[in-house]
């Protein structure tokens, strides 16, 4: 099952468990149904977690050296061994830039 279809379900145990709380419901029904909610908790909490192992990790030294290797970025002053930190835009980032300032002012 999804993991946004299985919180769904989740969600509407609990409200199930605040209902038979609020309607005064026999307190062996309103923890037999607590008890489920907290089984379906943790079922959404694993699976949660074993989504977020197998999803890839950001790596941002990759990243950068990937920008610089496509010319996205340079860094300034590089050629004359000066200022560091400082980056200027290569020709794909001036024309991705120069795209989103036309479609911004189409607007």
């Amino acid at each position: 099952m999804d993991v946004d279809a299985f919180g769904a379900t989740v969600a509407v145990q609990g409200s199930t468990v605040r209902q038979l709380k609020a309607d005064g419901a026999p307190p062996e029904q309103i923890k037999a149904e607590v008890d489920k909610l907290k089984a379906m908790k943790a079922e959404l909490d694993a699976m949660q977690k074993a989504l977020a192992k197998s999803e890839p990790q950001f790596n941002r030294a990759s990243f950068d050296q990937m920008l610089i290797r496509k010319f996205f970025v340079v860094p300034s002053f590089e050629i004359h061994g000066g200022v560091g930190g400082l980056f200027d835009l290569g020709p794909p980032a001036c024309g991705l830039k120069a795209n989103l300032l036309a479609i911004w002012r189409s607007h």
